[in-house]
């Protein structure tokens, strides 16, 4: 929370105390202006005088409780030294209290021990109201702060977890497209050129978007039809891959890079580019659910070893139970030599 906000609150709170005790001093002026002598005067000057009296001693319980004993004991569970601590501080003031009060008490009120003991009980009830409101404003300041820590915390914990995914992505991909472009130059420059240019949209997309939280449906969507045609230079089956979007993306926002590991996943491990429909990619909208479907076929004893795929599954999981927790669902099968990734999510809309 803001120090200004923190500041405004204390000024809040203490300001009707505050302009209680002037107008009490105020009426305690006019008394002794008119000279009033007797008891009802009397009893009228010692009321008023209690009230700025018992200001300063809950002005001075609450900050000692504020800056001392919540923070030292209390936030620490330090609970009995809490107790003890407290009890002795908040003793303090009230002994005092009741040995300056009495002999002014005695002569104001001789016969009625009763409104002496109510001015010694106002004095015990400020003491713990004060106390127990700056445990209580404190409490919740520090519940707020640690919320916010926690919230920061993940945010950083989502923008490492990004950072780990385009590293596992971006190198073998890179360099295996370059070389790719590399090759076809020699064979057919323009085509060449137009791989290129896609290899451009996907490092703007990666330098620009993905740092966002959100980005349009859109924008993931083109990001994925590029880095499929990307990849398919390195096969002559024109049908290796089969890539359909059904519905309606206008409108609607989801975090950077939420289906393209299972993508990039399904690719690594589908080795025989010569099977049609090896992999089968299936987005479909419906309103603001996304449905994402990637199955891909695999051989066991030809796919090349992946050390780190599975990191990436698990980081991707972590990643959606943070940005989507209670609006995504995330079902993962593997057979004999198919592996299938079902996802649904619920898009934001803007």
């Amino acid at each position: 929370m803001k120090r200004i906000y923190v500041v405004l609150f204390h000024i809040i709170y203490w300001l009707p105390s505050s302009v209680s005790v002037l107008l009490s001093l105020q009426v305690m002026l006019e008394y002794d202006k008119a000279n009033v002598s007797n008891r009802s005067g009397a009893m009228l000057h010692y009321y008023y005088m209690l009230n700025p009296i018992y200001f300063v001693i809950g002005f001075v319980v609450f900050y000692l409780f504020y800056f001392y004993f919540f923070p030292r004991y209390l936030a620490r569970q330090k609970i009995k030294q809490f107790i003890i601590y407290g009890a002795i501080t908040c003793a303090i003031p009230v002994l005092l209290g009741i040995v300056f009060f009495k002999p002014f008490l005695i002569a104001a009120y001789p016969k009625n021990n009763g409104i002496a003991l109510s001015y010694y009980f106002g004095i015990v009830t400020k003491v713990i109201s004060s106390a127990v409101a700056a445990c209580m404003f404190r409490g919740a300041l520090s519940w707020y702060q640690d919320i916010r820590y926690k919230k920061e915390l993940e945010n950083k914990n989502l923008q490492t977890e990004l950072a780990l995914l385009k590293a596992q992505i971006n190198p073998h991909f890179l360099f295996n497209t370059l070389n790719n472009i590399d090759i076809l130059i020699e064979k057919d420059a323009k085509t060449a050129s137009v791989y290129l240019k896609k290899l451009s949209d996907i490092l703007r997309f990666m330098l620009y978007d993905t740092p966002n939280e959100t980005i349009p449906l859109s924008t993931e969507l083109d990001y994925i039809k590029t880095y499929i045609e990307l990849q398919k230079i390195r096969t002559a089956n024109a049908n290796f891959v089969k890539f359909e979007v059904n519905g309606n993306a206008n409108g609607l926002f989801i975090a950077p890079m939420i289906f393209i590991p299972f993508i990039e996943n399904a690719f690594k491990h589908s080795t025989n580019k010569k099977v049609d429909h090896a992999i089968e990619i299936t987005i479909v909208i419906q309103n603001d659910e996304i449905d994402f479907s990637c199955v891909n076929v695999f051989d066991d004893v030809n796919a090349l070893p992946q050390p780190n795929s599975g990191l990436g599954l698990e980081l991707i999981n972590s990643r959606l139970n943070l940005l989507y927790q209670g609006n995504h669902q995330l079902k993962v099968d593997k057979t004999d030599n198919r592996f299938a990734v079902h996802l649904t999510i619920k898009a934001d809309d803007h």
